[in-house]
This record gives structure tokens, C-alpha cells and sequence, in this order.
């Protein structure tokens, strides 16, 4: 059930004496009468809204500083984690989505795949924080438990940047899950909460796209928080290619990135085969490999592309060794996202001069605004028009493209985003010292005992 790996195998600095002496460091009276409790308050706080996100807050730094002294494994494999959790679990889902329609059973193998998951999801817990004045989570996920634990420490200072929405993501993926409900319901509660968890406790949040205000200010982000720091690559690295096609070259047009359902390449195909209908000269390179398990994706959108008969104007030509090239390779570039932060292949593609097609998703239409052609996601009629007006036009897709290369170049370099951050840094260490000017800044790791039984 547990599998074979331990915590303690996290913390490489432990000798075999002190992992021994760990391993009988949680003793049965501990477990029940300290961690249970906590561990049924977590999993309340997941389930209903009664807890606040900083009471949230609370029960996850409790449980950390009760590991600081306890084993991990001992603890969550032991028989009274597994009531408390198999009993708060059933209630919870029952009363929650009970409000709603009437709950669908819940089996003994879905208690079991969830306690799975959650034993692996907070191991990050019992791993010391390490002596920090900034912790940077890059998602407001599992990620940022390690954030919003060290956040109650009033020597450091938690910063959340977000390149999307991770909640989001997760919502969309679930919702296309093969998963029970119960299932689907508790991730989803959990990702909710941690992310509330996160925006509650962050002293400064960083998203990658003004976009993305409006999800953290609606799970209850404080504006005056918010400050957007573009993600940006090197401009040394993405150039404009010093070749010209021949002007009888047919239109190209290029595609960049995994293959995924999230980057909707069947709604990319199916625009190709509007496109095709009025030029059948055009060709659309498509560079990117599915990760895995993303390969019956993949092979879904081959048998689109083999069914609509476009076997020579879509080809996929797998990993691209050079971006840049790949870019250069195009008279303009499409991205068919339905989820998406602030995409690099935007932003790399402007800087190699190239005009983008896009989707109305994320932080995409403010990467483009005046310099590229946005479209409706899920719409390939809009992408295929978007598309044929570009290939009719050569002259307006090489303006768009200098004015692409100027605005990327301009507002959303490699040096600019980290010349942000070290700003943000700079700004967040000088507040705490002001807030704090009777500490010395250096973290302890290792909280009276007491602590855990007060907690």
C-alpha cells in the first residue's frame, strides 16, 4: 500500500543511528492523542469552508512541527491515521456534495487510492526548512506547503509566483479523469484549499500574466499583493533568421510545444483543413513529442489529421533540436492552447521576428496586443481565417513580426524578469527587517518540544 521508500530517505544527512532512532520516535499515545486530532482538523478544513484559509494555514504548520519530533512513516501508516482518515473522508464527501445530489457510494479501494495519495503529498512536511530569509514557491500547489509552513516564521518571508494557474489546470484535468468522484471531488477540494492556503499566507505574489490576477483575487488573494514579473528568455539565444525564403516558397506556418489536450491540436488540425481548402500550398510543421502518457493523444490527433486527409499539410516533426530554428522556419507561428500562463513559445517566437496566432487564453493577448492576431479557443473557423489573412497579406505578417520582436524585446526579457525578482527579493528582505528589527535572522529549525502538545 505504502510502497517501499521512507521519508527518512529524503534527509541524506540523517547516519543510520539517528534513522533508527527515528523510526521508534513515534510512539502509539503520540499519534493518537497529537496528530490524529490535527490530521482530522486538516481534513475537515479540506472538506467543508468552515476553516478559514489561515486556520488552514495553522493545522499545516502544526502537523510539520509534530514531524519535527515524529516519524513520518510510523505516524501516517499507523491504524489510527487510517480511521481518522477513512471516517472524516466518508462524512466530508457525504455532507459536501450530499448538498448538492445525492452522494454516490464510496468504496473501500477509493479510501485506500486517496490515503495513498495524500501520505505522498505531504511528505514535504517532515522535511526541516532549511535557515532562509525567502522561500519561493513557483505554484500555489503542493509546491507551496513548503511556503505557507514557513510563512508563520515571522524571520522569512513566503513569495508565490505563478506562471499559471495551477488550480485551473488541475480542474480541467479532472475533469476529463476516468477517476470515481469521490476522487475527482477530494483533489479538487484540495487543491482549492491549498491554494486558498497559499494566497492567504504569501507576502507578496508574483504572477507571470496580468490574466491571472482575476483567478488569485477570486480565491482570495489581497490585490495589494500582486505585482506581475513577465517570464522572459534570452534575446542572445532567439533571433530573427538572416535567410529570406524564395518568394515562390509555399506558406508555412509552424507549431511549437508538448503534445498535449491542453495545447487542443485537434482544433489546430481541423483549422489546417479550412486553410488547406483555400491554399493547398500551405504546410504546417509541427514540432513537439506527448510526454508520457500522453500518447493515446497523439496518436488521436494523427488519426484526425489521416482522416481529414491532410497527411501533406500537417506534419509532425517531432523534437525540435533548435527552437529558434524551428521559429525561423515558419512565416508565422500558431499557438491553439485552451490553458495557458504567459507561453514562452509566444514570447520566443515574437523575438525571432515572427508574427503569432493565439489563443484567447492566459496571458497570451497581452504578449500580443498590437503585434500579433488573437482568436477563439476551440474555434478553428477563427484560427483558419486568422491563418489565410496572414498567408494573403506577406507584407502586414513581416510588420507584425518587427513589432513583435520589439515589444518582446522591450518588456519581456531573460533580464527583465530576473532583474524583477531580484527586485522583489530585495524589497521583501528590507520589509521583514523593518517589521523585525529586534531579530537576528537566523531561522530555527527546532521549536521547543512544548510547542507540539500546545498545538
Amino acid at each position: 500500500m505504502w510502497g517501499t521508500g521512507e521519508v527518512l530517505e529524503l534527509q541524506r544527512d540523517l547516519s543510520l543511528a539517528q534513522v533508527v532512532q527515528r523510526k521508534f520516535s513515534a510512539p502509539r499515545k503520540a499519534i493518537e492523542t497529537q496528530f490524529v486530532p490535527l490530521f482530522g482538523d486538516f481534513l475537515d478544513a479540506i472538506w467543508t469552508d468552515e476553516a478559514t484559509p489561515l486556520q488552514l494555514v495553522e493545522i499545516l504548520r502544526a502537523l510539520a512541527v509534530y514531524f519535527q519530533f515524529y516519524d513520518y512513516d510510523v505516524t501516517m501508516r499507523s491504524r489510527a491515521v487510517w480511521d481518522c482518515f477513512r471516517a472524516h473522508s466518508i462524512s466530508g464527501y457525504q455532507k459536501g456534495v450530499g448538498t448538492l445530489s445525492p452522494p454516490q457510494p464510496v468504496s473501500l479501494l477509493e479510501v485506500t487510492t486517496m490515503m495513498q495519495i495524500v501520505y505522498r503529498w505531504l511528505t514535504v512536511l517532515a522535511i526541516p526548512i532549511p535557515q532562509v530569509d525567502i522561500v519561493h514557491a513557483a505554484a500555489a500547489g503542493l509546491c507551496s506547503i513548503f511556503g505557507i509552513v514557513a510563512s508563520r516564521n515571522p524571520r522569512t518571508a513566503f513569495l508565490l509566483s505563478e506562471h499559471g494557474i495551477y488550480l485551473r489546470e488541475r480542474l480541467l484535468a479532472l475533469s476529463s479523469s476516468e477517476e470515481s468522484h469521490f476522487e475527482r471531488v477530494f483533489q479538487a477540494r484540495f487543491a482549492q484549499r491549498i491554494t486558498e492556503a497559499s494566497y492567504a499566507s504569501a507576502n507578496k505574489i508574483a504572477p507571470g500574466s496580468d490574466y491571472n490576477h482575476r483567478w488569485e483575487i477570486h480565491n482570495g488573494a489581497a490585490p495589494e499583493i500582486i505585482q506581475t514579473i513577465y517570464n522572459g528568455p534570452d534575446p542572445q539565444q532567439f533571433a530573427p533568421s538572416t535567410h529570406h525564403k524564395p518568394a515562390d516558397a509555399p506558406p508555412t506556418i509552424v507549431w511549437l510545444g508538448r503534445i498535449d489536450p491542453l495545447k487542443d491540436l485537434e482544433t489546430l488540425i481541423r483549422a489546417a483543413a479550412i486553410v488547406s481548402d483555400a491554399r493547398p500550398d500551405a504546410r504546417f510543421i509541427l514540432y513537439g513529442k506527448p510526454p508520457k502518457g500522453n500518447e493515446e493523444y497523439y496518436q488521436k490527433c494523427l488519426d484526425l489529421r489521416d482522416r481529414l486527409d491532410l497527411q501533406d499539410t500537417v506534419i509532425f516533426a517531432g523534437f525540435a533540436a533548435s527552437a529558434a530554428a524551428a521559429y525561423n522556419e515558419g512565416d508565422f507561428v500558431v499557438l491553439s492552447s485552451i490553458s495557458e500562463g504567459f507561453p514562452y513559445s509566444v514570447v520566443e517566437a515574437m523575438m525571432c521576428e515572427r508574427t503569432v496566432v493565439g489563443t484567447d487564453v492566459g496571458g497570451v493577448s497581452e504578449a500580443l496586443e498590437g503585434c500579433g492576431l488573437i482568436v477563439e479557443p476551440r474555434n478553428p473557423a477563427d484560427m483558419a481565417r486568422a491563418c489565410l489573412e496572414l498567408i494573403e497579406d506577406p507584407e502586414r505578417t513581416r510588420e507584425l513580426g518587427r513589432q513583435a520582436r520589439e515589444k518582446a524585446l522591450s518588456h519581456f526579457s531573460l533580464q527583465q524578469c530576473n532583474a524583477g525578482y531580484l527586485a522583489t527579493y530585495q524589497r521583501l528582505l528590507t520589509e521583514i527587517r523593518y517589521r523585525h528589527p529586534e531579530l537576528d535572522f537566523v531561522y530555527e529549525t527546532t521549536p521547543e518540544r512544548q510547542e507540539v502538545a500546545a498545538l
